[in-house]
């Protein structure tokens, strides 16, 4: 009985990790792919922690803003149709949600939106990863890719520079590899 108590307590742990793991991908994989530009870099703090932290600049559709009350507010997305693509970020306003649920292409919940705007990057990149974000920024080649799943619940798929995921760069960059 001992015995099937302490796997129990080393099992379950585990078992918890492994499913919040497999939510979130399954979260990635079920979403609809969006791309957003980025902007408003501090070369003095983008790097915090383990983080590069950054802006989304959202494409907004200045002639439409109906909600503001906050609390039942979504980011519309409305995809770019236009022939001559000049961004792939989608128009942008603030809507109820249960008017973005029917009639906006994807939507983003508003209490949801904070955490599209840091990227995690392990320590030994911290640096290189900057310096790629800072540049591609620059350039206005720095994108993230964001899934948004039928819930308007964001998660961060890929940091792109340069048409091409940050962690391939940083793989193809790193001397010590």
């Amino acid at each position: 009985m001992k015995n099937k108590l302490i796997f129990a307590a080393i099992a379950l742990p585990f078992l918890v990790l492994c499913l919040l793991i497999v939510r979130a991908e399954y979260h990635v994989r079920s979403g609809e792919q969006w791309m957003f530009e980025l902007q408003g870099y501090d070369p003095r703090d983008l790097l915090r922690g383990h983080y590069l932290q950054f802006n989304i600049l959202y494409d907004w559709d200045k002639e439409k803003n109906e909600c503001s009350s906050g609390i039942d507010c979504c980011l519309c997305l409305i995809k770019n149709s236009s022939p001559v693509k000049t961004s792939v970020a989608p128009k942008v306003h603030k809507s109820s949600c249960a008017s973005a649920r029917s009639q906006c292409d994807g939507y983003i919940l508003s209490s949801k939106q904070n955490i599209l705007n840091r990227y995690y990057i392990p320590e030994k990149n911290a640096k290189r990863a900057e310096s790629l974000l800072i540049k591609a920024r620059a350039k206005q080649q720095a994108y993230l890719q964001v899934s948004i799943n039928k819930k308007g619940e964001p998660a961060i798929v890929d940091l792109i520079i340069d048409n091409q995921s940050i962690n391939e760069l940083l793989k193809m960059e790193d001397p010590s590899d």
